[in-house]
């Protein structure tokens, strides 16, 4: 009676140590199908367009939209920015917007005032680049403890300052 228990349980055994064994191909199928799904994106990847449009480029509210369909293959077309602006006032906020106001130092009865990693006192003109080759002249009118002014032709624009 032992020897056909063995008997019985021997087969029992050896499909139970060859079901995994069989199985083994099909459980890893899954995770190499999963696999090629995230890598495929990376080993075939499409290339780039030949110039990507500029996504800080700054766009005023008389720029005009992308004009027609935005392909991979061709850059979007830009209205004027930049380089037309309508007026005065336009052109001294353009500017004053790139400034980057990081300080102010009082030099004996003389406050100066640090833009854009350089010192300007009162009567200076600080260069701002537009579009292209553009270069903006902004003059400094007044600079007090809390505010500084700045004009271009006959605009000017006072900026408050941080305490």
């Amino acid at each position: 009676m032992n020897s056909a228990r063995r008997l019985l349980l021997l087969p029992l055994l050896l499909a139970g140590f060859a079901g995994p064994v069989l199985a083994a191909p099909d459980r890893f199928e899954r995770t190499k199908a999963h696999i090629d799904a995230l890598l495929d994106r990376r080993l075939k990847a499409v290339p780039l367009a030949a110039k990507p449009a500029n996504p800080f480029l700054f766009a005023l509210a008389g720029a005009v939209a992308p004009v027609g369909p935005v392909t991979p293959d061709t850059p979007p077309v830009i209205g004027p920015t930049a380089a037309v602006l309508a007026d005065d006032d336009q052109i001294l906020a353009y500017c004053v917007a790139r400034l980057r106001i990081t300080g102010q130092v009082l030099r004996g009865d003389v406050s100066l005032l640090m833009i854009n990693a350089n010192t300007y006192r009162v009567g200076d003109l600080v260069p701002v680049r537009g579009g292209g080759d553009t270069v903006y002249y902004v003059k400094v009118v007044r600079i007090e403890p809390n505010e500084v002014v700045f004009s271009y032709n006959d605009a000017v624009l006072t900026i408050a300052l941080k305490g």
